[in-house]
């Protein structure tokens, strides 16, 4: 069976490189980024199953990032890494979805037990399934009660980028580079068409429950949270 996929989220390069290799040598599959935003590029195809992050990361706090991403990814697994041990420090961290907290500096082998901790279960934990809406990214399908709309990978791509961000609007550039337009050549009317066929595709999904609003001058935004599931457990 597949191993789970592991996001890394380390601004120091030398110990995110020991982490990830010895992550590898366990068999798990990993990513490691520097900060949030590159995170943010590459959690579409596939979504992670845990993140391992670092609370004093460049910009935007190892809290925040859970915050949000946990909206978007109910199951997904949070695992912290500070050297800010205090208390304050531990309980906010777990007050930010974590459900363990690594104080630095740590053994490979005690992050290793974590894992097996947290993934104990995982193989044999039957999901159910979720109310409300749901993205699939496997079978690229976007459901609502008994309602599902087939999607093509770079809309599934662009709506997993929308879902981690809500309830922030994303930027049109962002989305320009997360999809793969040339922002040289492409005008932003070239991502309003993406956006207007999207739209029209997930008309069957009632307005009250999702829809892709305009933000003026910025980007879009979605009109609620989305459920992500890898589909891969």
């Amino acid at each position: 069976m597949t191993r789970p996929l592991v996001y890394i989220c380390e601004d120091d390069p030398g110990l995110g490189g020991v982490i990830l290799n010895r992550l590898q040598q366990e068999g798990y599959q990993c990513r490691l980024f520097c900060d949030s935003s590159e995170m943010d590029e590459y959690s579409n195809t596939p979504v992670p199953d845990l993140l391992l992050l670092d609370i004093q990361l460049p910009g935007e706090s190892g809290y925040s990032v859970a915050q949000r991403y946990l909206r978007a990814m109910p199951n997904l697994r949070v695992i912290m890494m500070s050297v800010l041990n205090k208390q304050h420090d531990i309980l906010t961290g777990y007050n930010s979805g974590a459900m363990l907290y690594l104080a630095k500096p740590f053994k490979p082998e005690a992050l290793i037990a974590c894992l097996r901790g947290v993934f104990g279960d995982i193989f044999d934990e039957a999901h159910s399934k979720p109310e409300g809406l749901c993205l699939s990214v496997v079978s690229q399908t976007l459901s609502h009660q008994n309602i599902s709309v087939k999607l093509a990978e770079s809309e599934v791509n662009m709506l997993v980028f929308l879902a981690v961000r809500y309830p922030q609007p994303v930027e049109y550039h962002e989305l320009m580079e997360h999809l793969g337009l040339d922002l040289e050549s492409s005008r932003k009317n070239t991502l309003e068409t993406f956006v207007s066929r999207l739209r029209q595709k997930i008309s069957p999904i009632e307005r009250e429950y999702l829809t892709i609003k305009n933000v003026r001058n910025t980007g879009y935004q979605l009109s609620s949270t989305i459920t992500v599931r890898n589909g891969r457990y």
